[in-house]
């Protein structure tokens, strides 16, 4: 009987390891691993941190370009604007020197030197006034004209059309008054472009 109960709890035994065995076996066969969702996002985190600066740089360049484009935009607007006004006043000065200035040994060429700066309905009274009063005036008393200009600035300045406030000094010397007479002068110079070129179109003392 003793034996028995001693084989019985032998089975028993061997049951117990058998049932024992069978879970381990089968959990080191097929193991499960997770990872922890704390470590998940501490790994995203990282990567976040790492891309950050690059992205920053990305948009920082971006706006760099823009900023960098817009300025030289306007600087090519600003200084065509400035090149612009320049040639204007220029224009405007050389050919308020030429109406301004003659000569009775030299009228032919200082009337061609004038109208070759002027355009359109100016051209016209120009050519019509220094013809019949200022060159007999010039030849009957030996009238001699010399202007310079004192300072000039664009008062507008277009495509096509622009305006220039122009002030002068006038010395005129006659056979009568061999001592120069100095005058000093306002003209708005009204200038048109014509086939390139700025040509005055109204000159208005003011």
């Amino acid at each position: 009987m003793a034996a028995e109960r001693h084989h019985g709890a032998g089975r028993r035994t061997d049951q117990d390891v058998e049932g024992g065995v069978r879970p381990v076996s089968t959990s080191a066969a097929e193991p499960e691993v997770e990872i922890p969702s704390s470590t998940e996002h501490r790994w995203t985190h990282r990567v976040a941190q790492r891309w950050r600066p690059i992205a920053v740089v990305c948009v920082l360049l971006a706006s760099a370009g823009s900023a960098a484009a817009l300025y030289f935009g306007a600087y090519r607007a600003e200084h065509a604007a400035a090149a612009a006004s320049t040639t204007v006043v220029e224009a405007a000065s050389e050919g308020s020197v030429a109406l301004l200035s003659y000569a009775p040994a030299s009228l032919d060429q200082d009337f061609a030197t004038a109208k070759a700066k002027l355009t359109g309905d100016f051209l016209t009274y120009y050519s019509e006034f220094a013809d019949k009063f200022v060159a007999p005036a010039a030849k009957q008393k030996d009238i001699q004209a010399t202007a310079s200009v004192v300072r000039a600035a664009a008062v507008d300045v277009r495509p096509d059309t622009a305006e220039v406030l122009v002030y002068l000094n006038q010395a005129t010397t006659s056979r009568d008054n061999p001592e120069p007479a100095q005058a000093a002068s306002a003209v708005k110079v009204g200038l048109t472009k014509i086939n390139g070129s700025w040509l005055i179109s109204s000159f208005d003392p003011i």
